[in-house]
C-alpha cells in the first residue's frame, strides 16, 4: 500500500537471513516510466521509515529497493510502456512451448503484437507464458 500511495507498483517483497541479519528486496516499477535511481532512493527512505517505526519488530534488517530489469518478466501493465523495445515472447502453441523475439509494436489488451524480421505476430495474453525485455547493445 505504501509504494502504490507513492504511484509504485510492488513486483517483488522478499525476507531472507543473511550473516545473522534480516534483508529485505523489494522490487518496484512505474507505470508510465522506468523507475530511476532517485525513485529507488525515495522509496527506500519511506520504507525505512516505515519499519523504524516498529524498533522491536524490525531491530536489525537491510534494505535494497531496486527496479526489475531485464531478468524480471514483465506483468500485463508493463506491456504498453515498453512498446519499440526488443522482446522475446514465450508463448503456447498447440501443447508446446515456443518462442518469438522481436520489436514490441503493441501493447494493447487483450494481446501485444511484435515484430519480428519481416512478419508481424500478435499474441493472445492467455497463451503467453512469459515477456522479457532484451538488451540492445550498440556497435561501434
Amino acid at each position: 500500500m505504501l509504494l502504490e500511495t507513492a504511484g509504485f507498483h510492488l513486483l517483488k517483497a522478499r525476507w531472507k537471513p543473511v550473516k545473522g541479519r534480516q534483508h529485505l528486496s523489494v522490487v518496484a516499477d512505474s507505470e508510465d516510466h522506468n523507475i530511476t535511481l532517485g525513485e529507488c532512493v525515495e522509496l527506500s527512505g519511506m520504507i525505512r521509515d516505515l519499519l523504524d517505526s516498529y524498533p522491536h519488530e524490525f531491530p536489525d534488517y537491510r534494505l535494497e529497493v531496486s527496479s526489475p530489469g531485464l531478468s524480471h518478466p514483465l506483468e500485463k501493465w508493463q506491456f504498453k510502456k515498453n512498446v519499440g523495445r526488443l522482446v522475446e515472447v514465450r508463448y503456447e502453441e498447440d501443447g508446446m512451448v515456443r518462442s518469438c523475439r522481436g520489436e514490441l509494436v503493441s501493447g494493447d489488451w487483450p494481446e501485444i503484437a511484435v515484430r519480428s524480421a519481416d512478419e508481424c505476430c500478435r499474441f493472445d495474453i492467455k497463451k503467453i507464458k512469459q515477456v522479457l525485455v532484451l538488451p540492445l547493445f550498440k556497435r561501434g
